[in-house]
């Protein structure tokens, strides 16, 4: 009998790419989303669609004993850096109070693997470059005495660092509703001052999230730290369509395609070869591959991990934009703008635990990122969407 895995979050830019690799390895698939930010037409029709969002919990358990899942992969959550420094406590609410109810109802249903999607943003800026590249364990040995948030707004006041930290703290605590069993420990405390962003944090809190469920259940976990995902299916067919895009690649696309002004370039002012920050860029077919291997390796071990997605090699927002020229034969206009809040100068991965335990490792270059990519944006200037006549 084929395993039934749960994708939540499968109709957005990864989630639906990791679906597809699912299916074409045999598994049957369903699809929780609420469509907020995915589409419905991104979800194989392979799959099913169950238009249910997390903060519905009742909805939520209802799914699971309609088709008993064998694991879950959660993509759902929000990813905008920026937005979440101007907006933390959406951010807490979903990424991390959603995910406490996924987690309940998981353990309810006695569903037992989760692969989690996790993020670079949890290492925040190493205090040095001899942290590069960045391992799993990196955050246990910054030892930090004050939070590293960037600035940002809290009920519409501006705060940074261990002041903001502690407001996001707080708000934790109502999440956690008095729970014992998810009070942070002080142990817990030093390790989420790492992360410069509330996304980051929020990511961080729920890998410690999982660690504390599998402690008090039998729920097993991988979260996968993922860096920057750039790119679409080969064929040209899946790829990135969200109505305020983030990504540079798409950034860059999109603007070429005149949906988009000058590419911001924020900041030119960090200690890098161009002055731009360096980000470790990924491929999402590759990043789906990971996933389907992950879970194969919990099942199989039945041991919780936290593992990075990676090239292992880092390139400048100026590489990234010379490259999307290459591929799409087109200039890109771009202007210099301030830095912007929560990013770190650069962030690249140690993918050798990944190849270990995982037997994985990237195949796609960076050319090969921005030729799918072109190819999916350039043939289909509206996403997913269906224009009649």
């Amino acid at each position: 009998m084929k395993q039934k895995i749960l994708v939540t979050g499968g109709a957005g830019y990864i989630g639906s790419i990791t679906v597809k690799e699912l299916l074409d390895n045999g598994f049957d698939v369903v699809v929780l989303d609420s469509l907020e930010n995915g589409h419905r037409e991104a979800v194989d029709r392979r799959a099913r669609l169950e238009v249910v969002n997390l903060s519905d919990k009742k909805g939520v358990n209802e799914v699971f004993r309609k088709h008993k899942f064998d694991a879950v992969i959660d993509f759902a959550a929000y990813l905008s850096v920026g937005e979440s420094m101007e907006n933390p406590k959406k951010y807490l609410d979903n990424n991390v109070g959603n995910f406490i109810k996924l987690l309940d109802v998981m353990v309810e249903n006695d569903c037992r693997y989760i692969i989690k999607s996790s993020t670079a943003a949890t290492y925040g800026n190493p205090p040095s470059d001899d942290y590069f590249p960045l391992k799993e364990e990196s955050q246990k040995e910054y030892r930090l005495e004050k939070s590293a948030l960037l600035s940002g707004k809290w009920d519409g006041a501006d705060l940074n660092g261990e002041e903001f930290f502690k407001k996001a703290l707080d708000y934790y605590g109502n999440i956690a509703n008095g729970r014992t069993e998810l009070i942070l420990s002080d142990e817990d405390i030093k390790v989420l001052r790492t992360p410069t962003s509330i996304y980051g944090l929020s990511k961080l809190i729920d890998e410690i999230l999982l660690s504390k469920y599998n402690q008090k259940s039998d729920l097993k976990y991988v979260a996968l730290r993922y860096f920057n995902v750039s790119g679409a299916t080969l064929d040209g067919l899946m790829g990135e369509d969200k109505p305020n895009p983030i990504t540079l690649m798409t950034v860059c696309y999109w603007s070429l395609l005149g949906k988009y002004p000058p590419v911001p370039i924020f900041g030119t002012d960090y200690p890098t070869p161009d002055g731009t920050g360096i980000r470790d860029y990924i491929h999402p077919v590759d990043i789906a591959t990971g996933h389907l291997k992950a879970l194969q390796y919990l099942q199989k071990t039945n041991q919780s991990e936290v593992i990075n997605l990676g090239t292992g090699k880092g390139n400048t927002v100026f590489e990234v934009i010379k490259t999307v020229e290459k591929a799409s034969g087109k200039k890109v206009n771009y202007k210099i703008v301030p830095r912007r809040r929560g990013d770190p100068v650069k962030s690249w991965a140690d993918p050798a635990k990944a190849k270990e335990l995982l037997g994985w490792e990237a195949k796609y270059s960076l050319d090969e990122m921005a030729e799918s990519a072109w190819k999916w944006h350039s043939t289909h200037p509206d996403g997913y969407q269906i224009k009649n006549g």
